[in-house]
């Protein structure tokens, strides 16, 4: 058997950038935009957190508050625009009456790439 390497979330921020930077995209593609760029950062902040021994993850729901406030403690600046981004995941994946624009999905995944540098 071979073990596989693990999945590097700088591929969701690869994924979310393409979507984001399609001009003929729809809901669907801008949603998805803003939600992969949020678990893009989300997943790179929750494997650091552990490497480091700062948190230990469940692989449910509660992980995103774990990491949001892990994050406001050693830098709120961090913590609160991770949880600005997890917001905007919520409307876009939740909320069927909001509508996402291309600029809007293109600031966000700007946003998360500054974010991700910053981790």
């Amino acid at each position: 058997m071979t073990s596989q390497n693990p999945f590097d979330p700088q591929d969701f921020l690869t994924l979310a950038d393409n979507l984001a930077n399609n001009p003929a995209g729809d809901q669907a593609t801008y949603r998805s935009a803003l939600s992969r760029a949020y678990y893009a950062v989300f997943l790179v902040a929750r494997e650091s957190l552990t490497t480091k021994g700062m948190i230990s993850p469940s692989s449910s729901a509660s992980d995103h508050g774990l990491v949001i406030r892990t994050l406001r403690s050693l830098n709120r600046q961090v913590g609160d625009q991770l949880d600005k981004l997890r917001r905007k995941r919520n409307r876009a994946d939740y909320v069927l009456t909001t509508q996402v624009s291309q600029a809007e999905a293109l600031q966000t995944v700007a946003t998360a790439n500054a974010l991700r540098t910053q981790l």
